[in-house]
Order: structure tokens, then C-alpha cells, then sequence
């Protein structure tokens, strides 16, 4: 099974919102996009699992404000709205869950059936969402590690089915949506520093959906969003980073790697950031 399926996994289900206490941001190659057809590069996803995530939900900093998520009464047509806002409700349904408002959950679930009957994949979710919300409704802890294994299944057959442009539409509705949410959590510019963090760590998550996304660039949707994700990437390079040089050790039989690049927010790339996915998300939900 392709790695790629772990973005989902995290994106999707966890909430990059939940990412809580992560390593700062380590030297990466730069991402640039293009007009011309990319070549998948194969890089390898070393992305936390859902359940690893949720388990660190309590240590953000920031506040809940249900006004942030999408309203679960709206209705889309087309293929490139549904596919986005499928991957945006799913991504409240974790913000939801992660902030114990689970009594809500049916009424996305709901809204999650009728796009995915309208996308032609509803068979792909159905019988796995409805199991789990059955059987776990009151317990998220179960539901969340529960929900790895039900959707890598479910996407495994997205793909298996030849619906690969929707799943990519997907990822990109649900991490724009997610950004929307971990910016809509902070307090603000430095007084969320450890959703500053998380921000900053969105870039290697940004990059590893992009190389997800390029086997399916020739759908001119999901090229579109490439390069809204591109534009969004070179807000990044506005970071302020520090170049160490890097050490390898051995200590306790283990192989230890300190240095080289390690980036920090700072309050204009914050505010660059903001506006930008505000813009995006608003496109993809209105």
C-alpha cells in the first residue's frame, strides 16, 4: 500500500489542528511549481498517525470557536466542490471531536453521505463510517484509532475505483480547511506559540500532499489547487530560519542527528498566511 495514504490518514481524520508538541521544521528541498508536467519524486511520508495525534490534542494552546467550521446545511454541485468539501467536513468532523463535541458528528456524517452518493463513492464510506459511529459514538478515544485502519481501507479504494483526482481534491479541501481551523484556534501571533509551531510544520505536510497530488495534475481541478498549495508554500520561504551544521552521534546504541535548518514563525509571514488561506478557504466553501 503506497504511502500516501498516511496523508490522508492525518490530515483527514486527526486534524493537523491536533499536532500539538512537533519537532521544529528540518532542512527540506525547496518546492517549485510549474506550468510543465513534475515527475513524482517517491519521497517518503513521515506523517504522525490519527490516533497519535488526537492523543496529543490537550496540549494547544488555543481556544475553540465552533463559528470556524463549515455548516454541515450547505449544498455543492459538482465534482470539484464536493470533492473539496468532503475532504473540509471531514476535517471538522476531527475539530470537532478533538475539542469533545462529539454530539454534533451526525449531522456532518449526514452531510458527508449525501456528497459522497453525489460523488459516486458513497459506497466506498457508507458501511465503515456507519460501524464505527455505531459502535464508538462515545468514545472518540476508540473512534480515532479505530478510524486508521477504516480509512486506509476506504481510500486504498478510492483509488482501486479510478477516483484518485476526487481523493486528491480531497486532501486539498481538507488541509485548507484544517489551516482555516488551526489559524481560527490561536489566540494570535506569538501568544499560540505552540500552534505557531504547528503552522511552521505545515509546509513539509503542504509539500508531501503536492508530491501526492502529482500523478493526477493532467485534471486541470486538481492542478489549479497544486498551485494555489504552491502559492501558499512560498509564504514559507519568508520563515525566519537558522543553518547549523549538522552533527551525527551515537549514543546508546542509537544514532542521534542535530542541526541543520530550523525555521520559526514570525508575525509577518503569520498574517501573509492568514489572509491567504482565508481567501482559498472561502472559495472552497462558498
Amino acid at each position: 500500500m503506497k504511502n500516501y495514504l498516511k496523508v490522508f490518514l492525518m490530515m483527514m481524520v486527526a486534524g493537523l489542528i491536533s499536532c500539538g508538541e512537533t519537532s521544529k521544521e528540518k532542512d527540506k528541498k525547496e518546492t517549485k511549481l510549474e506550468d510543465d508536467k513534475i515527475e513524482n519524486t517517491g519521497i517518503s511520508f513521515n506523517i504522525p498517525s490519527p490516533s497519535e495525534q488526537f492523543e496529543i490534542i490537550s496540549y494547544l494552546d488555543g481556544i475553540k470557536d465552533l463559528s470556524l467550521i463549515n455548516d454541515p446545511k450547505r449544498r455543492y454541485e459538482g465534482s470539484l466542490k464536493q470533492s473539496l468539501n468532503f475532504g473540509a467536513y471531514i476535517a471538522d468532523v476531527a475539530y470537532l471531536t478533538c475539542f469533545d463535541e462529539t454530539s454534533k458528528y451526525l449531522q456532518y456524517f449526514n452531510q458527508l453521505e449525501k456528497v459522497g452518493k453525489d460523488l459516486g463513492i458513497s459506497e466506498v464510506f457508507t458501511s465503515e463510517m456507519t460501524s464505527l459511529i455505531k459502535d464508538y459514538s462515545n468514545s472518540p478515544d476508540s473512534l480515532f484509532k479505530l478510524s486508521n485502519d477504516t480509512y486506509t481501507k476506504s481510500f486504498q479504494k478510492l483509488i482501486d475505483i479510478e477516483k484518485g483526482a476526487e481523493l486528491s481534491l480531497m486532501l486539498a479541501g481538507g488541509w485548507l480547511e484544517t489551516m482555516h481551523l488551526i489559524i481560527g484556534t490561536s489566540k494570535g501571533f506569538g501568544l499560540s506559540p505552540k500552534i505557531d509551531k504547528i503552522l511552521v510544520d505545515q509546509k513539509i505536510v503542504a509539500e508531501n500532499l503536492i508530491d501526492f497530488m502529482i500523478d493526477y495534475q493532467d485534471d486541470k481541478d486538481v492542478l489549479n489547487y497544486m498551485t494555489k498549495m504552491g502559492k501558499i508554500l512560498d509564504l514559507y520561504q519568508e520563515l525566519d530560519c537558522v543553518v547549523e551544521n549538522t552533527n551525527v552521534n551515537e549514543k546508546d546504541g542509537k544514532i542521534m542527528i542535530s542541526g541543520g535548518e530550523t525555521c520559526t514563525m514570525n508575525k509577518k509571514t503569520y498574517n501573509k498566511l492568514k489572509e491567504l488561506i482565508k481567501t482559498y478557504r472561502t472559495e472552497v466553501v462558498e
